[in-house]
């Protein structure tokens, strides 16, 4: 029976594991990894949404190119958003990355130059 309990004892001995110190500096180093990725990806997100709206501004101007040349247009002009979709220049009003919902407005300013070229400047908003 001794002789059991002292095999056990020397079998638990050796087994290994990790101490109380490398847990604790493993946890202490993930947490600054952590304080260190979290506002790096904060500024990931919004530096994309704002990428985004501006990607919707390019879309709005080019369908006012397509809707300036369809309709002869060749006098400074404002054009509103829902005008481009309702008249099929664009699929639909586009989506707020912010808010994840269409947008509730906007246009597109066209305006020309002394030698007949036009600069179009667009606007969108949002709620």
């Amino acid at each position: 029976m001794v002789e059991v309990l002292s095999e056990r004892k020397s079998v638990l001995k050796s087994q290994k594991g990790f101490t109380l110190v490398e847990l604790l500096a493993t946890i202490v180093i993930l947490g600054i990894i952590a304080a260190i990725a979290v506002p790096s990806i904060g500024a990931l997100m919004s530096n994309t949404k704002e990428n985004a709206h501006e990607a919707n501004i390019e879309q709005i101007e080019e369908a006012a190119r397509l809707y300036v040349m369809a309709e002869d247009i060749s006098s400074d002009d404002t054009v509103k958003v829902s005008k481009l979709v309702s008249d099929g220049y664009l699929e639909e009003m586009p989506e707020d990355p912010k808010t994840g919902s269409p947008y509730t407005g906007g246009s597109v300013e066209i305006s020309f130059d002394a030698n007949g070229k036009a600069s179009y400047t667009g606007t969108l908003t949002s709620n």
